[in-house]
């Protein structure tokens, strides 16, 4: 009975190169389970407890990502091995072109974040260092709650990549031996 429902185009469906392409797709989702493949990680910040001093925009989600990364956030210079301060903080916009009658159409907007820091057990501070970012866009006035909603957005996405690079510098320090 069985037999009798099989046809020749019902048997095409298991033919070889399916089986090919199949087995095909198995070795290539094998090969990325066994190779160790993982989403890149932050690096690992040589300091177990840090001090954090000065406010900014980016103070919250900084002691946020270090929390997570497993350092302690202590209230006392003294008890921190590293200390880091805010010192100042910029939101800027310049105009970037203007149109033949004299209406501006492209900005140019600018977040820096100047900090320091200092090692415990060395005598002074490091030297203040800049972290900056720089986005462009297009300006209409025709368009203007979502222009300013666009200039919110890359202002967020400007500070992030601050946050980043600043955990990329801790990340670089190393504790005085």
């Amino acid at each position: 009975m069985l037999l009798s429902r099989l046809t020749p185009f019902s048997l095409n469906r298991f033919s070889l190169t399916s089986i090919v392409k199949n087995c095909g797709w198995l070795v290539l989702v094998a090969a990325l389970t066994s190779c160790g493949f993982q989403l890149r990680q932050p690096s690992p910040i040589a300091f177990k407890t840090m001090f954090i001093s000065g406010s900014s925009t980016i103070s919250t989600p900084l002691r946020k990502a270090l929390t997570e990364q497993g350092i302690k956030l202590v209230e006392s210079a003294e008890d921190a091995e590293l200390q880091l301060e805010l010192l100042k903080e910029e939101n800027e916009q310049r105009i970037l072109s203007l149109s033949g009658t004299g209406v501006v159409r492209e900005y140019e907007l600018y977040y820096r974040v100047q900090y320091r820091t200092k090692v415990a057990g060395e005598p002074v501070w490091g030297l203040p260092l800049v972290m900056e970012g720089r986005r462009d866009y297009t300006y209409n006035d025709a368009n203007l709650l979502a222009k300013q909603q666009e200039q919110k957005l890359l202002t967020e996405s400007m500070q992030t990549d601050v946050l980043n690079g600043i955990l990329r510098r801790l990340s670089a320090l190393k504790k005085a031996e």
